[in-house]
């Protein structure tokens, strides 16, 4: 009875709840429907909130997270969703809405409970603890004049080579000062980094006193990482950390000078990344291979033999050698450059378009040096080239830009030290000494003693030219300036080459130094520069006390708390720079007054005092960056009437109202009116309201500026101009009140939360910003038009802007509202347009056709965009020339629902809308009309839009039915120079490419489908459904193909052949229904080049040709039990490195016997989460064969599987004699309760390379498997191995199952854990002589694990 009741009870049970479910739908419907409403707002609001987080993120030029990006992505579809639902709710009554219609009360019930649960779960993932990364810069970048010599091409190539071999870590480049290895080693950078070899490419120069600091600095801004910890220690392990990340990164470190500990740097190396290299280059190479571990891989460097050498001279001199007289000259000049390229610049640069008698001159002076050894011969050839220079002041600068030992130093350093050393006679103006600063800067490049800076703004010597620089002005100026260790001053003793008395500069570049005497007696002494290294260095009181002719004085990162008094001496001070000080009273600078310059950048200074008022001479006052300076006393600045540079960015924002000085604590903006010699300026002012009216009015000279009005900008962000204006203002009438006077001049224009403005031209600047270049309006809410001619008539505007940036513009309805004149927008190059919700297009015709240096178009999140180009007028309509982007290169369209062409003509707009009626009524349906209708549907380009130069396009979440259109006779030509393409969550594509257009794609390079839930095939035959297709189909230069979450992809294409040469990574992951990459349908009437195999499909067949591919990564494929094909394209997957396949539950195995060989430049292998895996190297048919082949040797190094519960060999049959592993350096094996062992005997025998072994969880009995022929006793031998991490392995018994020995040498770490069955050290623990050796056996004749020997 109890049993009938339990039954009865079930059953019920299993009937009434789901009934009440149902129920439950029709009678909750209002409640679910308001609480969708509720849970859609909220998501609604969670965007809005990462929306403004990732604006934030890129005004600070930062990366958005992938993961961000994609939640977006699906917010937008569900938000989609839920409205449908909501709106629909009208319908929920019947018979003219008097009663309640029980089915659409159930559907919509029902369809609402299920949105819930989505948007619940979304919004709760949309907690991101961050949005963004910062990007890593260019670094490296394209080598500037790179000359290709014949002799440097095979040293490039063996580096390549060695770079790419899985055994080096490690590769070095060595040669004589001069000879190109920095432009090597950049060479080899770029040349990787197009070959897609690593991930990251990071270059840091080392120099001969390296700053470990600067080093990891350098290292960090190549990974786009920042440091922030206070130690070298701890910026190592930030920098060691990022480093690990990375699974492909090449490290750099360009001058090496003496050893240098990777680990104190926090570079990894060897076993701690394998896959982290490093590339080093260095002028000694005993250094070197102390530094390469004497690795053997390093390459020498020679001078250019005297053919190329000559080529090369007589290239850079040009028709002045071809001269007869000349020539002989010119021959034996040539030689005496010793075949260095950095001589032959310059001196071929110092005698270009001279006659014959300076030549001559020039062949005499250099055989004037003794010839033994090369430095003479070097530095000869410098001298000449620097007594070519005309003029003392170039040289005077050329020998100061020796003093700054830094890697790279800033022009604006430069003109400090040049305006306080009155290097330029003459020029009392700072903007004078400016621009004659640069034009010279400009001749020593010319004449290549100087090259351009890591940065913009910055120029840096070779470490050649730097060293005849100190020793010249050392011999001929007694300048002072220290390259290496600074053990001791120099004495007075008249045997040293200079003497304190005679020292006319000193230069101490961030070097250890002695403690600072008590006074430094130097009566000549013009300047003296120490950038600090030491925080507990002390300046005493008197130190400046006997430099009475001192004119700069430089200190950097120097306790000056308190400024010693001796300062007060220094009364020939032209320029004083206290960058990075610790400082506090500074009332004692008041007495320099023959000061022009004063820097305190990034000092603590608080308050700056009304002394400074005293420095009526001062030409430049630099506060950038002066976080805690609150108090700048009153009239101190507008005592400086001579100021013309004033640098106040990221300083002090606290300007007073306006009154008397005796009423106020504070510097007010009044005070800056009286600057009218200024130039530069570099200001922020948080409060417009303290704003003078006619405050910038004042400034007629004004030149260069960045002025930020309100608060919240960044100061980090490098601006593109050097005038940039950022406004944030409530009124229009505080534009009124002196703004607009500089918008005129303006450059970069930033304008955000702007109230009261309707048209940015219309109301900011009515002379159309004839200057403007860059222009960014961000979250302007009154926006309608950025211009606006309908009231106005045409007129011209925007004559030089390159760039627009609109973002956030809630109200922005067109860009142009009206006629222009024809050259506005000429010069427009980028165009990115973000989340403008009522913006339907951005140009008519006619202003399409004005856009002729278009180079980017970028449109995301614009709800109601339909088209880029639209016809607003008759004469649009009647226009039937098609509009052509020539320079156009870069195309985005992201998250734009309503978007179906970039420009629908009439007939395509009327078939559109014939077919969207034909769309099913359902609120929810996303079916769209397919089959017939394809070849008839609107397609995203057209003929009367053409982008012959398109290199990238970037599709995402947009509703386009086709991208171009079927016919070749009307196909676009905007494909043949397109070099990548990435289509994103396009739900409506059914194909991405016809046939006919894979001929014109010869210089694609990256294709990229994820998330198009209705691609079935990404290259279709031409004409749809005819069952045709090629015989062979083309990618010359494809080097990344990714296919992932395409749930109705059948096959990449109809062919008989697909040809990828270059292609280097492969893709593929979440296709359930693609089981065959390329497969023939039973219509096509082409016969098949390979035999149909009647047993089950593979991925891959002899359809491919895949020769160059060496990253494959396949991934959440149930369907697929096969990958590779018996028969394969003859080159196909040779060169395959890392292959990863992830949730692939129905594979089988992963290599069959007969593709063994074909994989033996396999590096690296990934295998996780494959329920039906049994093995991994299937060596049956191999191992059968009767004659053996020589054996393989392959370059496996990593080996990790997890999770394979199924899996029963790794290797099926012992490889001896046929296949060797003797590369293996890592194996992890984990979640493999099926495996019995590891190791074949055979394979264990030879890991002379393994370092670390992890075998986690698994069902292992024994490590090595027994093997019947081997002799008794066998020896394991793991000389490398630092690492031995057995745990959860309840039925290992032993390492071997029978006598043997081992031998773990180099062992530092080993865990076993819950390993219960095996002994791990004997129970009596002998010691002896011999080796440390597992020969141990107990009473039951199994081994322990591990025994120990005397050591």
């Amino acid at each position: 009875m109890e049993i009938l009741i339990s039954i009865v009870a079930k059953v019920a049970e299993l009937l009434v709840v789901p009934i009440k479910r149902q129920i439950g739908y029709v009678l909750d419907c209002n409640t679910n429907i308001q609480n969708l409403k509720n849970e859609v707002e909220k998501l609604t609001e969670a965007k809005t909130r990462v929306i403004h987080s990732i604006e934030e993120a890129r005004r600070n030029g930062e990366e958005i997270e992938d993961d961000v990006e994609n939640w977006l992505r699906s917010v937008h579809g569900v938000i989609e969703g839920g409205d449908g639902v909501v709106g629909d709710e009208s319908s929920k009554k019947c018979f003219m809405g008097l009663c309640p219609d029980l089915k659409i009360r159930y559907r919509l019930g029902k369809a609402a409970k299920k949105e819930l649960t989505v948007i619940v779960d979304l919004r709760e993932k949309g907690k991101f603890d961050g949005v963004s990364y910062r990007a890593a810069p260019s670094g490296t970048g394209p080598v500037k004049d790179y000359e290709a010599f014949e002799s440097r091409d095979s040293v490039l190539n063996a580096i390549v080579d060695a770079l790419k071999d899985g055994a080096v870590n490690m590769v070095g480049v060595c040669g004589m000062p001069g000879v190109g290895k920095t432009t090597l080693v950049k060479k080899v950078a770029e040349q990787v980094k197009e070959g897609r070899l690593f991930d990251e490419v990071v270059l840091a120069g080392v120099s001969q006193t390296p700053d470990i600091r600067r080093v990891q600095g350098e290292i960090a801004d190549g990974l786009g990482l920042r440091l922030d910890a206070e130690t070298d220690r701890g910026r190592a392990s930030q920098l060691y950390e990022r480093l690990k990340k990375v699974t492909r990164v090449l490290v750099i470190l360009d001058d090496i000078w003496k050893e240098l500990k990777l680990e104190d740097v926090g570079i990894p190396s060897g076993s701690d990344h394998e896959g982290c290299k490093i590339l080093m280059s260095s002028r000694n190479e005993n250094v070197l291979s102390i530094c390469l571990k004497f690795s053997n891989k390093y390459f020498k460097l020679e001078v250019l033999p005297e053919r190329e050498a000559w080529n090369f001279f007589e290239k850079m001199v040009g028709v002045t050698v071809k001269n007869p007289s000349v020539k002989p000259v010119a021959t034996e000049v040539a030689k005496r450059c010793a075949g260095l390229p950095i001589l032959l610049a310059a001196v071929a640069t110092a005698l270009k378009n001279k006659d014959v008698h300076a030549w001559k001159d020039a062949l005499k002076q250099l055989k004037e040096f003794d010839k033994d050894g090369i430095a003479n011969p070097v530095y000869s050839c410098l001298e000449l080239s620097y007594k070519a220079l005309r003029g003392d002041e170039i040289k005077s600068l050329f020998l100061l830009c020796g003093q700054f030992l830094t890697y790279d130093s800033s022009i604006s350093d430069l003109l400090k030290h040049a305006i306080g050393l009155d290097l330029f006679k003459g020029r009392s103006k700072l903007e004078e000494a400016r621009n004659s600063l640069r034009t010279l800067v400009d001749e020593l490049k010319a004449s290549c003693l100087l090259l351009e800076g890591d940065r913009d703004g910055r120029v840096k010597m070779h470490d050649v030219v730097r060293s005849f620089a100190i020793s010249f002005a050392l011999r001929e100026h007694h300048v002072l300036a220290v390259a290496d260790e600074f053990k001791e001053w120099p004495t007075n003793d008249v045997l040293q080459q200079c003497t304190l008395q005679q020292c006319t500069a000193i230069s101490l570049p961030f070097r250890k130094i002695p403690d600072l005497p008590a006074i430094l007696e130097c009566p000549n002494l013009r300047s003296f520069m120490l950038l600090n290294k030491d925080p507990s260095l002390q300046t005493p009181d008197n130190f400046f006390r006997e430099m009475k002719e001192l004119k700069v004085l430089d200190l950097t990162r120097v306790n000056l708390s308190p400024l010693p008094s001796s300062i007060q001496f220094l009364e020939n001070l032209q320029t004083l720079c206290l960058d990075h000080c610790v400082l506090e009273d500074i009332s004692i600078v008041g007495e320099l007054k023959k000061l022009k310059v004063l820097s305190l950048i990034s000092s603590n200074i608080v308050r700056l005092p009304r002394e400074i008022g005293k420095l009526t001479r001062l030409l430049l006052l630099d506060l950038s960056n002066c976080e805690r300076l609150e108090v700048i006393s009153p009239d101190a600045l507008s005592s400086l009437t001579r100021l013309e540079d004033l640098y106040m960015g990221n300083s002090f924002v606290k300007w007073e109202t306006e009154g008397s000085s005796s009423q106020r604590n504070n510097a007010c903006l009044s005070e800056l009116k009286l600057l009218s010699n200024l130039i530069t300026l570099d200001m922020q002012i948080t409060d417009a309201d303290n704003m003078p009216k006619d405050l910038f009015s004042s400034f007629q000279n004004l030149e260069r500026f960045r002025i930020f009005i309100g608060d919240g900008w960044d100061w980090s962000v490098k601006d593109a101009t050097s005038r940039t204006l950022k406004l944030k203002l409530n009124t229009v009438t505080q534009l009124e009140e002196g703004v607009n006077t500089l918008l005129k001049i303006t450059e970069e224009l930033h304008l955000q939360e702007l109230n009261g403005v309707k048209s940015i031209l219309n109301d900011l600047d009515r002379e159309g910003f004839r200057q403007l270049r860059h222009l960014h309006v961000q979250n302007c809410p009154g926006v309608q038009y950025i211009i606006n001619s309908m009231r106005t008539g045409p007129r011209t505007a925007f004559l030089n802007l390159d760039s627009l940036f609109l973002e956030n513009l809630d109200n922005l309805e067109k860009i142009c509202h009206g006629q222009l004149k024809e050259d506005s927008l000429g010069n427009l190059r980028i165009l990115k347009v973000e989340s403008c919700p009522r913006l339907k297009n951005l140009f008519s015709v006619s202003m399409a056709r004005r856009l002729v240096r278009l180079e980017e178009i970028t449109i995301i999140d614009c709800k109601i965009m339909a088209e880029v180009v639209a016809e607003e007028s008759e004469n649009d309509a009647a226009d039937g020339e098609p509009i052509e982007f020539t320079q156009l290169r870069r195309l985005t369209l992201q998250w734009l629902p309503q978007f179906t062409s970039f420009h629908a003509n009439v007939e395509e707009s009327s078939d559109s809308q014939r077919r969207q009626k034909l769309v099913a009524s359902d609120a929810r349906s996303k079916e769209i009309v397919a089959g017939n209708e394809l070849g008839t549907s609107t397609s995203l380009f057209n003929t009367k839009i053409l982008f012959p130069n398109l290199e990238d396009l970037l599709l995402s979440s947009i509703k386009v039915q086709k991208i171009w259109h079927d016919q070749p006779a009307a196909q676009p030509p905007c494909v043949k120079n397109l070099a990548s393409i990435a289509v994103e969550s396009c739900s409506n594509l059914n194909y991405l490419l016809t046939s006919s257009m894979v001929e014109s794609l010869a210089q694609l390079k990256s294709l990229e489908i994820c998330n198009c839930e209705s691609m079935e095939e990404i290259v279709v035959p031409e004409g749809i459904g005819e069952g045709k297709m090629m015989s062979k189909m083309l990618f010359p230069k494809l080097l990344s193909l990714v296919l992932v979450s395409l749930p109705k992809l059948t096959r990449f294409c109809t062919s008989n052949l697909l040809e990828c040469h270059s292609l280097k990574m492969l893709m593929v992951g979440n296709c359930p229904e693609l089981k065959e990459f390329i497969s023939i349908p039973s219509s096509a009437d082409v016969p098949v080049m390979s035999k149909p195999d009647n047993t089950k499909s593979a991925f891959f067949d002899d359809k491919v040709a895949f020769p160059d591919l060496e990253e494959f990564r396949i991934a959440e494929m149930d369907n697929l039990k096969v990958i590779w094909h018996s028969e394969l394209h003859s080159d196909s997957f040779c060169k395959l490195k890392t292959l990863q396949v992830f949730l692939v539950k129905n594979l089988l195995n992963i290599f069959p016997s007969s593709m063994l060989g074909r994989f033996h430049n396999l590096e690296n292998l990934f295998i996780n989460c494959c329920d039906s895996v049994e093995e991994i190297f299937d060596l049956q048919v191999l191992i059968n064969v009767e004659q053996r082949l020589d054996v393989t040797t392959s370059q496996l190094r990593v080996v990790r599987l997890t999770n394979l519960p199924r899996l029963k060999h790794v290797w099926n049959r012992d490889p001896r004699g046929v296949l060797s592993f003797d590369n293996l350096c890592t194996v992890h094996v984990g979640g493999c309760l099926s495996l019995r062992s590891l190791f074949p005997a055979s394979v264990a025998q030879n890991l002379l390379q393994l370092e670390e072994l992890q075998i986690v969880n698994c069902g292992v009995e024994e490590i090595v498997a027994k093997d019947e022929g081997l002799e008794e006793g066998p020896e394991f031998w793991f000389p490398k191995a630092t690492d031995l991490n057995l745990e959860h392995l309840p039925e290992l018994k032993r390492f071997y199952p029978g006598i043997h020995t081992s031998e773990w040498a180099g062992l530092k770490k080993l865990r076993v854990h819950h390993c219960e069955k095996i002994e791990i050290f004997p129970s009596e623990i002998k010691c002896s002589q011999e080796p440390c050796r597992e020969d141990h056996m107990d009473i039951e004749g199994q081994q322990p694990l591990l025994s120990f020997r005397k050591v």
